[in-house]
């Protein structure tokens, strides 16, 4: 019984974080980019130059950049 209530304490938690997001989503309908981004992101991404990509194109962008740096390391040490 335990369980039971954890997990549906887990799943209320669950869906009000849907929700939330649902509610977020439905404000930004029909807004550019640069309406919806936050401060914090703005900070990150001054220039703003990550703002359009998808979230592919930057988890790429973060495996060339790691890639990047390695190479550089790893050249200091030959």
């Amino acid at each position: 019984v335990q369980e039971r209530d954890t997990l549906l304490t887990k799943v209320k938690g669950l869906n009000d974080k849907v929700r939330a997001l649902e509610d977020k989503l439905k404000e930004t309908e029909g807004k550019g980019a640069e309406d919806i981004i936050t401060g914090e992101e703005r900070a990150v991404d001054r220039a703003g130059i990550y703002a359009g990509l998808s979230r592919a194109m930057l988890v790429s962008k973060i495996f060339d950049l790691n890639d990047t740096m390695l190479e550089t390391i790893s050249s200091q040490f030959h």
